[in-house]
């Protein structure tokens, strides 16, 4: 067969199979291909808008991402601290941004810990401002400040001392505001569960209020039961907040004036 021939088939071929079924399927098509790019324009317009409305964001997440090589050690020695049990508290009150005041590029990673955004300004006026907005005496407050004012100047054992006494004031008052107990003549009587004061019975020291608090069963029981068991000398894990507490107050040792339970207990 010819070229000629050959060309004249495929032009029959093209004109009487092909082009029919062609135009036939374009039919078919058309409504969906007419979704496909309603959708299409409908998504582009979406993600213009989105970009635009986020423009910033997007824009510091590209920032963070280039400079993160060089932020990863700083976040890291931080990020040990956030795993450590006796720092446990502190992955419920740190917040991102109190890490990231504490890098500084010029200073080497090795300088910067958990220890550093405790003792940073960011941090420490998050706490004062949070006690500001309780419903708690605010007197309390001075005595916050001069705690926080002794740990920054390495004054531990002052720091240490003032906030044992300002752990248990603080729990106290709010157990009486959240009728778990009331205070009567100086005694501290548990509220039961039936409403009822339980006049017989008064709780002494921070352990007795802490297990009344967590009988009660109530959506905080679980963070009641977490600060009774928060481990505040690294490597020894019988001690927590009340045994501990109690030692230290009662003079029974001298020798826990360091930097970390100060922090673990503004924390």
């Amino acid at each position: 067969m010819s070229n000629d021939a050959n060309q004249k088939d495929f032009f029959i071929w093209w004109r009487e199979d092909l082009t029919p079924a062609s135009v036939a399927a374009r039919k078919n098509l058309e409504p969906h291909i007419k979704r496909w790019q309603e959708i299409a324009v409908a998504f582009n317009k979406a993600l213009n808008q989105f970009v635009e409305e986020h423009r910033e964001t997007i824009e510091l997440w590209a920032a963070f991402a280039k400079a993160y090589p060089q932020l990863e050690p700083y976040i890291d020695n931080i990020t040990q601290g956030l795993n450590d049990p006796d720092f446990e508290i502190a992955n419920d009150v740190i917040e991102i941004a109190h890490i990231f005041e504490v890098i500084n590029l010029e200073r080497s990673s090795e300088s910067v810990s958990i220890l550093s955004v405790i003792s940073s300004p960011l941090f420490q006026k998050s706490i004062i401002d949070f006690y500001t907005n309780l419903p708690l005496e605010q007197e309390r407050l001075q005595l916050i400040q001069e705690a926080l004012l002794l740990h920054n100047l390495s004054y531990y054992g002052g720091s240490i001392c003032l906030l044992y006494g300002l752990i248990e004031g603080t729990l106290t008052e709010s157990f009486e505001k959240a009728n778990y107990v009331s205070i009567n003549a100086n005694k501290i009587n548990p509220i039961e569960v039936d409403g009822t004061t339980n006049t017989g019975r008064n709780l002494t020291g921070l352990v007795q209020k802490l297990e009344h608090a967590i009988s009660k069963r109530d959506e905080l029981s679980t963070y009641y039961g977490k600060i009774k068991s928060y481990q505040l000398v690294n490597g020894d894990p019988q001690e927590t907040i009340p045994k501990t507490r109690n030692n230290i107050l009662h003079g029974g040792s001298v020798d826990f004036n360091t930097e970390k339970r100060s922090a673990q207990l503004i924390l």
